[in-house]
């Protein structure tokens, strides 16, 4: 899993591109937008496909020891 993380906001046009290319298919359709699900990898892909910008990028935040 990589040290980035991926959420959909609400600019988002339904348009499927991110869950057609997720390579774990982890991306779902929501009510009103897709839903980046657990299964994520942080690879990215999703959010440079998006045609409308809604895919927001994220550090992880470090494990608490």
């Amino acid at each position: 899993m990589g040290n980035l993380k991926f959420n959909i906001d609400d600019t988002c046009v339904k348009c499927g591109a991110c869950a057609e290319d997720c390579p774990v298919q982890c991306i779902t359709e929501g009510k009103t937008r897709f839903i980046i699900g657990k299964g994520c990898i942080g690879c990215g892909d999703c959010y440079s496909i998006c045609p409308v910008g809604a895919v927001k990028m994220y550090k992880r935040e470090a494990p608490k020891k």
